[in-house]
């Protein structure tokens, strides 16, 4: 029994790690917060597998409520200046109607799934909220920032996960 946890906490801790190309993304199809087709990873577009930021925040979440507008506006920046790569949202260990009012108060326009029970974040080894995790088109998990993910970080994860323009 300890040996399987242990090897569960050990495998959590290397994904968490961020390690280039050693774990591949799970994938997830989510309710989209509000209603709407499924909230899914791995991302396709027009026929490509796009790479991928994940934002996982709470509504409840204090660091959240500081980091999701700046997260919201970074991701407009960089959609508008042509950078192909896909944010994807999770709202976590919510009610519906507080992850969706947050989510339009912090001016998020990415698609948001709802993940009451966080099955997600466990499937991804995290340990809280606000975690943000960048998925590269081939579908593994480059970097992970536990806790509030900085402007410049997350401008810079993502243009380096970005497919060429």
């Amino acid at each position: 029994m300890g040996v399987v946890l242990a090897l569960g906490l050990l495998a959590a801790l290397t994904l968490v790690g961020g390690s280039s190309g050693e774990r591949a993304a799970p994938p997830f199809s989510l309710t989209a917060l509000g209603g709407g087709g499924p909230v899914k990873v791995p991302v396709v577009e027009h026929g490509t597998t796009m790479p991928v930021v994940i934002v996982f925040f709470a509504s409840w979440c204090v660091p959240c409520q500081k980091e999701l507008p700046s997260v919201a506006r970074t991701a407009v920046s960089l959609t508008a200046a042509g950078t192909r790569v896909a944010f994807v949202g999770i709202d976590g260990n919510d009610t519906v109607s507080d992850g969706l009012a947050f989510a339009r108060h912090s001016g998020v326009r990415f698609p948001v799934g709802e993940d009451p029970d966080s099955a997600v974040a466990n499937r991804y080894g995290l340990p809280g909220y606000p975690d943000t995790v960048f998925v590269d088109a081939a579908g593994d998990v480059v970097h992970v920032v536990n806790g509030p993910v900085s402007t410049s970080g997350l401008r810079h994860w993502a243009l380096r996960i970005a497919l060429p323009g």
